[in-house]
């Protein structure tokens, strides 16, 4: 007799950055690593990924080091 697993949480967030007004969301799964962390107010065709397959520590170091940046340096980071 098999119990019922619950599902895992997904975490979900978006902060804008004040220096470049770019705003950034991440999703993932805590204790694993598959965190991703992208540029929402990029155009719908072109999204700019930041960080993917990513550990939450990662993620969350990298939201913190773009705070201090300028857009252009922002866009130049992410993956197109």
């Amino acid at each position: 007799m098999e119990g019922s697993r619950k599902p895992l949480a997904k975490v979900e967030g978006r902060r804008r950055l004040r220096l470049s007004g770019v705003t950034v969301a991440w999703r993932g799964t805590p204790n694993l690593d598959d965190w991703v962390a992208y540029i929402v107010n990029g155009t719908r065709s072109k999204k700019l990924i930041l960080a993917d397959h990513a550990s939450e520590r990662k993620v969350k170091t990298l939201l913190s080091r773009l705070q201090a940046l300028p857009k252009k340096g922002i866009e130049k980071l992410a993956k197109g």
